[in-house]
């Protein structure tokens, strides 16, 4: 207790009044945000035993690999930022890591050994335990252990991604193990999977330590069955792969401090697109207006990557001066009024849950978010590429491998050493160093634009975290010069059209007017999928996007 004193004029004695010091404020609970109902359920119960956000999301990480595969898994990427009590920043770049001996081939391959790096997903969780967890390595990995080998209903949007996925990975051993019935057919929905090689894989990290994976005895497993199978990861890779720190990145939107992860993770494109809508006042705007300047923002900052794609140079990044210059190029349509947006539930039978026609730009990835008592929050993206990235799993292990090399991420340089980038962008908005977001997207490129529009509808537009995640989004469109290259176009605008939760018709109508062209989507989840922690008053408040098959689940705290 400081005290508070003062002379006394005329007199000698001193009189002293006491005053309490500052005190953090506590949050009342703790909360876990992720993608599959089990993988928030076991976040939450590490939570209640008394684990903080980095132990509770060691379990989700963990428990994603296991009951949704086919968008993030052991064998593929991850980028994690983490808020400390403190205030301060720690990133970690998980990404998959070219091999030392990778060679392009003359026509690139899609999926396959050769389109496999250095995974990245156990050594970052590890390390995100290392330096913030609380509890034990061997106790976090029980569950997903326990959930793998006693097996789990399959939920309806895995089932329709494994039917799809089904072709792609039929005459892989690994895979037939897995996920293939004796007859041929991939698991339906409500049926049992029960996946006994990955528990004994994630069993011996707990055992043996995650330092298994890529000085082991299942570092020799991956490396063997590489070499037998043209695949270019060695022992020697994955005894050199190293997590790196995060290149952490910060801008001011409006008084909101947004920090997220540069190359070669995304948070540079949602930086530069935050910094361009910042001229102009999105507050005001129509529906209209509003998704009109918000979709050329996000092309512009796309089409960037072309000049810088590493982003070396941060201050360059962050420019707003630049920014302000590519602001004068955005068009904005005149002011007319039009109704507003359709905002109620989809039905489960409306969605496209096995990504036949969501787009080959938003098919993949898992982000969950987790916040504690402490007020340490943890926001983590990991990911396999496409649908099961590779579609190869080892025999003997049971995890996926990330696609990497080849088509799918053609514009990076995939030379040995590098870490393609990608658009995966962990978030943390704070106001006056106090955490009122945390968030992050899947679904490829759309993750930008996901996490863009939800800080935009929060901030701007003054909506309740619910309802900045639930509401329609837009995503500039692409096309080809006459040389090949991709080239995204502001004045073509992918619009959520879905009858639940899309825009109105009039607001197509009023983009056509203005002279945009106007793609209507009417398909599900094919706007990226969010995953967000917010602070409403003393509490944490968690939003799944109702796209998808998510949950956010909270427990009170103890003081």
């Amino acid at each position: 207790m400081k005290r508070l004193c003062t002379t006394l004029l005329f007199a000698i004695t001193t009189g002293c009044a006491s005053i309490p010091e500052p005190q953090p404020t506590f949050p009342a609970n703790s909360i876990a945000v992720t993608a599959h109902p089990l993988a928030t359920m076991a976040a939450r119960d590490v939570l209640v035993r008394g684990g903080n956000a980095a132990d509770a999301a060691v379990v989700a990480g963990m428990m994603l690999a296991v009951v949704e595969p086919s968008m993030s898994h052991l064998g593929g990427r991850i980028q994690v930022l983490v808020r400390s009590p403190d205030g301060t920043y720690q990133g970690y770049n998980g990404m998959t890591e070219v091999p030392a001996g990778y060679a392009a081939p003359k026509k690139p391959v899609s999926q396959g050994y050769g389109a496999i790096a250095t995974p990245g997903v156990v050594a970052g969780l590890s390390r995100l335990h290392s330096e913030h967890g609380s509890l034990r390595w061997p106790v976090l990995l029980q569950e997903p252990a326990r959930i793998a080998a006693d097996g789990f209903a399959l939920l309806p949007g895995a089932a329709a991604r494994h039917e799809t996925g089904l072709e792609l990975f039929r005459e892989d051993p690994g895979f037939q193990q897995t996920f293939i019935k004796d007859d041929g057919s991939t698991y339906d929905a409500g049926d049992i999977l029960k996946q006994p090689v990955l528990a004994d894989t994630i069993t011996r990290l707990a055992e043996a330590g995650a330092d298994d994976f890529y000085n082991g005895k299942i570092a020799r497993q991956i490396a063997a069955d590489m070499a037998a199978n043209g695949g270019y990861v060695t022992t020697e890779d994955l005894a050199a792969y190293k997590v790196l720190d995060g290149r952490s990145v910060t801008t001011n939107y409006r008084g909101f401090d947004v920090h997220s992860l540069a190359a070669p993770a995304g948070g540079g494109l949602v930086v530069k697109t935050l910094n361009i809508l910042e001229n102009f006042e999105l507050a005001t705007m129509t529906d209209v207006q509003w998704a009109a300047v918000v979709n050329q923002a996000l092309a512009l900052a796309i089409n960037s990557m072309d000049e810088d794609r590493a982003e070396t140079d941060l201050d360059r990044m962050k420019d707003k001066a630049w920014a302000a210059r590519q602001a004068t190029t955005i068009r904005t349509p005149p002011a007319t009024p039009v109704a507003a947006a359709v905002t109620t539930t989809p039905s489960q039978s409306a969605h496209d849950w096995s990504g036949r026609h969501w787009g080959g730009d938003s098919h993949h990835t898992s982000h969950f978010t987790i916040a504690d008592c402490d007020g340490r929050v943890v926001s983590i993206t990991q990911t396999v590429g496409p649908l099961f990235g590779s579609r190869v799993i080892t025999p003997g292990l049971g995890f996926v491998y990330a696609a990497t090399m080849g088509s799918y991420l053609s514009a990076a340089d995939q030379v040995p050493g590098s870490r393609p980038r990608t658009t995966i962008a962990p978030t943390v908005v704070t106001r006056d160093g106090e955490v009122m977001l945390a968030l992050g997207a899947a679904g490829g490129l759309r993750i930008l634009s996901a996490i863009v529009q939800t800080i935009s509808r929060y901030v701007d537009q003054g909506h309740d975290p619910d309802a900045a995640v639930a509401l329609p989004r837009a995503h500039p469109a692409h096309s080809e010069t006459e040389s090949g290259e991709r080239i995204t176009l502001g004045e073509q605008i992918n619009l959520e059209m879905t009858p639940e939760r899309g825009w109105s018709p009039a607001v197509a109508e009023g983009l056509r007017t203005a002279g945009f062209e106007v793609v209507p989507v009417e398909t599900h989840a094919s706007f990226g999928r969010v995953h967000l922690v917010a602070r409403s008053g003393k509490a944490w408040q968690g939003v799944a996007d109702p796209d998808w098959e998510g949950t956010a689940m909270s427990t009170s705290c103890h003081q």
